[in-house]
């Protein structure tokens, strides 16, 4: 290994490589099933994944890269065939769904959305460091390893990409204002991301590059279905409380930055069900009714449907579980459909608890950092800040620390504030103004937000 070139290292890692969890990923193995996963013929592909294999443990390299490339001619290929139905616009999406949406009512008092909001960021920390260690690891890996779970694995910390993008947004907000564009929040990855990955990575690329969205999320982008988009979700609806609609439509500015399909129906998904969780409905009406913000007939909408089904015919996390592990067996860990799946059974086998909930979701196995963080900031923002339990608030602490580039520190405090100003801005009609505007401007400059 010490004699390999820096080009030979870069050309193994595309073929093999291992993540901070220890899980052994094959990035192209992974792109060609994900490829597959959208219908799309990759037979013509598999002999060359089996030369790649050959190529990497003989230590060719350079024939390796030239192997992975006519895979990748392979991909860009197909993907031309997904994206021939695939919406260009919020006008396209919104022309499959239903006429009439669901849509927030009542108002939510000043205090308590300030609570909800800060609720929902301290929940999203709480499940992505909570999730961290065992990225990737299976439902019956993470049991043998270690058993019942009722406690941070590692010390946590908050530093990672579930927590990354929804910074730009608010940044991108201050810098364009509520009527931002998928192109102006695109510019703003560029010049704070130092890096992304899977389909984010392809995306930013592509920026760089000159193809703006949503020509962004194609090109060489094999992922734009996976998990990443609704990981992004949240924040679209914290800055719409009650105004699912609007959720709905920022997180489609945002997805289409770098996901399609079931990617794009995850973070609509995510944004809405945070928006309506305002309202406080039952969890599994709150489910469904963010559901109408998802075409009819879509894999997710199929894949939440089955899951609800699941926890109803189960009633315990173990079945569940198993379900999952073998109804959407052929989609790889980081794909939004098992994810969501793990996503509903902690939401309604947890019964309302913040606790029960987030371990219920750690539980099933998957990219546990997204799915627990997306329950956990659920949670949070059903319940409130200050109801949360100290044992897994407190280690949190008072910081979110990022490697967002000009954010590197902030105050969750100043995070609310920051977030909530929006919120009551972009709907007014929704929730009491915090305080004179100036008065949250002033406390955002402080905490070097603005």
């Amino acid at each position: 290994m010490s004699d390999m070139t820096d080009r030979d290292r870069t050309t193994a890692t595309s073929w093999r490589m291992e993540t901070e969890s220890g899980v052994t990923v094959h990035p192209m193995r992974a792109s060609v099933q994900a490829m597959e996963n959208l219908g799309c013929d990759m037979s013509s592909a598999h002999e060359d994944l089996a030369r790649a294999d050959a190529q990497y443990e003989a230590g060719q390299y350079g024939p390796l890269l030239a192997t992975l490339a006519r895979i990748n001619a392979v991909i860009v290929e197909r993907l031309e065939e997904v994206r021939a139905d695939e919406p260009e616009s919020w006008e396209a999406y919104r022309a499959a769904l239903p006429d009439a949406l669901p849509l927030g009512r009542g108002t939510i008092d000043s205090a308590a959305y300030v609570d909800r909001v800060k609720g929902a960021w301290l929940g999203k920390c709480i499940g992505t460091a909570l999730g961290d260690p065992v990225e990737g690891w299976t439902s019956e890996a993470i049991r043998k390893a270690h058993g019942r779970i009722d406690r941070y694995l590692v010390d946590p910390k908050t530093e990672n990409d579930d927590t990354a993008y929804p910074i730009l947004v608010l940044h991108t907000l201050d810098e364009f204002g509520a009527g931002f564009t998928s192109e102006q929040l695109a510019l703003e990855w560029v010049e704070h991301l130092p890096f992304a990955y899977t389909a984010e990575q392809v995306a930013l690329e592509n920026i760089k590059a000159g193809l703006m969205p949503p020509e962004s999320r194609w090109r060489g982008n094999p992922c734009g279905a996976w998990v990443g988009g609704q990981m992004r979700g949240e924040i679209h609806g914290l800055i719409a409380p009650l105004s699912p609609d609007v959720a709905a439509q920022y997180a489609f500015r945002d997805a289409v930055i770098s996901h399609y399909r079931e990617g794009l129906h995850g973070e609509v998904y995510a944004a809405v069900l945070i928006s309506l969780a305002f309202g406080s409905p039952p969890t599994e009406d709150l489910l469904r009714q963010a559901l109408a913000f998802v075409p009819k007939g879509s894999s997710l909408a199929a894949t939440v449907e089955q899951a609800i089904d699941w926890c109803h015919r189960y009633g315990e996390w173990e079945g569940v579980a198993r379900a999952i592990e073998r109804g959407l067996e052929k989609y790889h860990w980081i794909h939004t459909l098992p994810n969501v799946a793990c996503v509903i059974c902690g939401l309604l086998l947890g019964e309302g608890g913040f606790e029960q909930t987030i371990l219920t979701t750690l539980a099933c196995g998957y990219d546990t950092d997204c799915s627990v963080g997306q329950a956990g900031a659920l949670l949070g923002a059903l319940v409130g800040a200050e109801r949360l339990p100290a044992k897994w608030r407190d280690p949190i602490g008072e910081v979110l620390d990022t490697y967002v580039i000009g954010f590197e520190r902030i105050g969750i405090d100043a995070l609310t504030t920051w977030t909530a100003r929006w919120g009551e801005r972009i709907a007014p009609d929704r929730v009491a103004r915090i305080g004179s505007d100036s008065r949250a401007r002033q406390t955002a400059e402080g905490k070097g937000l603005t």
